[in-house]
């Protein structure tokens, strides 16, 4: 006898289907787990997505100091990434204002990215600022990341960035 509903009706295939497919989920099927890593108060948050084994950047103002950069995205940032095996880093830029310092630009490009390669971050999404003067700094670091061996992608959201990478990252 098949499983019914509770009006009597047998289910949809589609249904059972998919009722069966929950039941039996193994445990690497989990929901994505979103590990929050840092924050910079009033400028930006890093959290790592454990589904999309990437970083999230989430600025929402670029006047920070070399040393709050660094110690966020390259320390803090980048170990988290390390230790859960990362293979991207999206940054969302999408409510950020201001721009990062020339000394922030040289870093990303003589330090950062190279770190990034280094410890196998393959992929480096951004998300487009409405905000003009951002979009300069955006396009001044995106233009460092080929070089190093990344490959770029620009999205238009963070949902955008993770389901490009279930499609396309291996």
């Amino acid at each position: 006898m098949g499983a019914r509903l509770l009006n009597g009706t047998e289910p949809h295939l589609e249904r059972r289907s998919f009722a069966m497919s929950t039941l039996s989920r193994s445990p690497k099927e989990d929901p994505p787990m979103i590990i929050p890593v840092n924050t910079i108060p009033g400028k930006m948050s890093t959290s790592y997505d454990s589904e999309a084994k990437a970083v999230i950047d989430t600025w929402t103002n670029y006047n920070v100091t070399l040393a709050e950069f660094r110690e966020a995205v390259l320390n803090k940032g980048l170990a988290c990434s390390r230790k859960n095996r990362g293979r991207a880093w999206i940054v969302d830029s999408s409510s950020a204002s201001s721009l990062f310092s020339s000394e922030i630009q040289a870093f990303i490009a003589s330090d950062l990215f190279p770190a990034f390669a280094k410890d196998g971050i393959k992929y480096f999404i951004t998300i487009a600022s409405k905000s003009a003067m951002t979009q300069l700094t955006i396009k001044n670091y995106k233009a460092q990341a080929g070089p190093h061996g990344l490959t770029l992608v620009e999205v238009d959201s963070v949902a955008s960035a993770v389901a490009w990478l279930r499609a396309n990252a291996s």
